[in-house]
């Protein structure tokens, strides 16, 4: 038996129920989901600060992974680069570390869109008043958050990240990497890999396949029995 434990973060304008699809398939996991307080996303001005509060309250503990979805891989990537933070894996879904692609820049397929639209909507609607506008600005206009994982290459180089993003329904897209707008240096240190008929809402959109990737990321030597 493998027993490892996971830090689950969500992205912007999100709350912890877009994990619930997921969890089911991620069932006898040892996994925090965290929820970031409304008084912390309303007074953030940048990331940093929503990751110095995760930082504050789960730092104590052990993760030997960490999940990020949007926003929450670059948090996680900064507990590690800004906070020293020990971890084996970052496991980012759908986390735009610079601006990409139009290829990139959509919430969910048209199938999808037709069955998760109206809820996907009305949780951002809902949560989007509690972010500051400083904070929109650091995630939406020119960023770079490369830099996290350059860090990592090479102060923190047994630390592997992976990169989980959705194909769109595009199966052989020769542009998917390059449409993220990496350089050369963060492309290579990420390990890619891409799960079928999903946008930027895999967990909902294929949360079948997006956890075989999770768990074939955390097993990678040996699978839980």
């Amino acid at each position: 038996m493998i027993d490892v434990k996971g830090l689950v973060l969500y992205g912007a304008n999100c709350t912890v129920e877009v994990w619930e699809k997921l969890k089911t398939h991620l069932e006898g996991e040892e996994l925090t989901y965290v929820a970031y307080p409304h008084e912390v996303t309303e007074h953030a001005n940048g990331v940093e600060e929503i990751t110095k509060w995760v930082f504050d309250t789960y730092g104590k503990q052990q993760y030997d992974y960490i999940i990020g979805h949007s926003m929450g891989g670059i948090i996680g990537l900064e507990l590690l680069s800004l906070y020293d933070m020990e971890c084996k894996k970052v496991i980012l879904i759908e986390s735009n570390l610079r601006p990409a692609e139009l290829f990139y820049r959509n919430l969910l397929t048209d199938t999808h869109m037709e069955q998760y639209g109206e809820e996907v909507v009305a949780m951002i609607r809902g949560e989007a008043p509690f972010y500051s506008s400083q904070l929109k600005e650091a995630l939406q206009e020119e960023f770079d958050y490369t830099e996290h994982v350059k860090k990592l290459n090479v102060h923190k180089k047994d630390t592997r990240i992976f990169g989980i993003y959705g194909d769109r329904g595009v199966r052989k897209y020769e542009r998917r990497l390059q449409d993220l707008c990496l350089d050369r240096e963060t492309e290579r240190k990420i390990t890619f890999s891409f799960i079928k008929d999903a946008c930027h809402m895999p967990m909902l959109e294929n949360p079948v396949e997006l956890a075989m990737c999770i768990r074939e990321i955390i097993y990678e030597n040996g699978r839980r029995h």
